[in-house]
């Protein structure tokens, strides 16, 4: 590191500590809200963060300005005299955000993974400094149809005017600076529009300062690869899957981000394994609104999104392996993952209704695994192969749910929909799908 680059880490720290000292005396002058001047803060270090590959030529000067942030941040929050001379910027909203301190980790992360491409690290900054900016100011004066999320509100108007911004955002980028094409410009634009948008509306205490980005940069460096019919596919089965969980969402128990976090694991499922593993994440979405008594109120939507992503991980992680070892075969436990989820999530809606009743709890498992692994078996041409594993996975589901039958504490005759509890089943259907992946090896 050079004396040029020494000066240079000291007058962008300096500049962002005064951007700090001038929008606290901005609202103690004006009085104006929170939001505007976290929003503010929010602009002016993104900007400052896209020009930095412009200032720096090695990576060590922006670790250090990111390392030197998020320790300031940190001091902002738990010093007594940092937390005195610059509170009222960061910390005046009243929901709990970890998003300023994870604004310069995802800078540092970006200038990592970008190796030297300008394009790839500026979007990413660029639709996280404006798109997130654009769709808080706009749910927050504009947002009539709200939703809820995990610790925040937000609006159809705010996600829309988040899509909107970024498809610009990243449209401009590439017509300016990149050699695409203008079609393959467009598609690419809308796609990462739909898919940062479910990523931002699914986000939690600021967690979408890491989410956005990332997901930028890596939607953007596979489609800029990808030839224009995957484009479009890519754009139509988005299109669908996020109009049909929409659609649907009044004949479910989810919240709002809890729908647009199951369509995003609807797409993922598709983009990642194909038309095949897309059939049980989407029977199971449609198939347990049948265990449900009774017609759906607004106070019954009690599932968020961490609900499903609690019940898609275990899928997911074997979606993942596939990626990794590009076996096929792992379908099988991926399937027996959803099968057991669904089992679970009936008895869960069940139970109040026929608390003493064993046949309807025996019957959970049997009319879960039909749903999943009949599926399975047509999509596997009624081998011999599946029909075993169809076999093999009935009384693993029934052995997996008769441990969470034992293992999970009611509250007042119900299953809670609380954090724990979510994790404790993602945990138990994962180690059951090891086991029969391990058992099967053995068979």
């Amino acid at each position: 590191m050079t004396q040029r680059d020494a000066l240079a880490i000291l007058i962008v720290l300096a500049c962002a500590l005064a951007m700090l000292f001038v929008l606290r005396f901005y609202r103690k002058r004006t009085s104006a809200e929170a939001e505007w001047v976290r929003k503010l803060a929010h602009i002016s270090t993104g900007f400052m963060s896209i020009c930095l590959p412009w200032i720096f030529t090695q990576r060590l000067p922006i670790f250090i300005i990111c390392g030197a942030s998020v320790a300031l941040l940190l001091g902002m929050r738990y010093v007594p005299l940092a937390k005195t001379r610059l509170s009222g910027v960061l910390d005046g909203v009243a929901r709990q955000s970890w998003g300023e301190v994870c604004f310069p980790i995802s800078v540092a992360i970006l200038y990592q993974l970008a190796h030297g491409s300008k394009l790839l690290y500026a979007v990413p900054l660029v639709v996280l400094t404006l798109a997130d900016t654009v769709a808080a100011l706009t749910g927050s004066e504009y947002g009539k149809h709200g939703y809820a999320a995990a610790g925040a509100s937000k609006s159809m108007e705010g996600s829309i005017a988040f899509f909107v911004t970024t498809f610009f955002s990243v449209n401009v980028a590439l017509v300016v600076f990149s050699d695409a094409g203008r079609i393959e410009t467009l598609l690419i634009s809308l796609n990462i529009g739909i898919i940062v948008m479910l990523l931002e509306a699914i986000a939690w205490r600021g967690l979408d300062n890491i989410f956005i980005p990332l997901g930028v940069f890596i939607l953007l460096h596979i489609y800029l690869a990808m030839p224009l019919g995957q484009l479009w596919d890519r754009f139509r089965v988005a299109a669908a899957l996020v109009l049909l969980a929409t659609a649907y969402a009044r004949r479910t128990t989810l919240q709002g981000s809890a729908v647009l976090a199951a369509a995003l694991v609807l797409y993922l499922s598709w983009a990642l394994g194909g038309w095949q593993w897309l059939v049980p994440p989407l029977l199971l979405l449609l198939a347990y609104v049948f265990f449900i008594p009774r017609k759906i109120a607004p106070e019954d939507r009690t599932h968020t999104a961490l609900a499903v992503l609690a019940i898609a991980s275990a899928g997911l992680l074997w979606l993942f392996l596939l990626r990794v070892w590009q076996q096929p075969a792992l379908l099988f436990p991926y399937t027996l993952a959803f099968a057991i989820h669904l089992a679970i999530i009936a008895w869960n809606f069940l139970y109040p209704r026929f608390p003493s009743s064993r046949l309807i709890m025996i019957a959970c498992v049997p009319a879960a695994w039909v749903l999943m692994f009949l599926p399975y078996v047509l999509i596997e041409h009624i081998s011999r192969l599946s029909l075993l594993q169809a076999a093999l996975a009935l009384p693993i589901s029934a052995v997996t749910f008769g441990v969470f039958y034992l293992l999970e504490p009611q509250r007042d005759g119900i299953y809670p929909a609380s954090g724990p509890r979510w994790a404790r089943q993602a945990g138990i259907v994962l180690l059951s799908t090891f086991a029969a992946r391990i058992l099967w090896r053995f068979v």
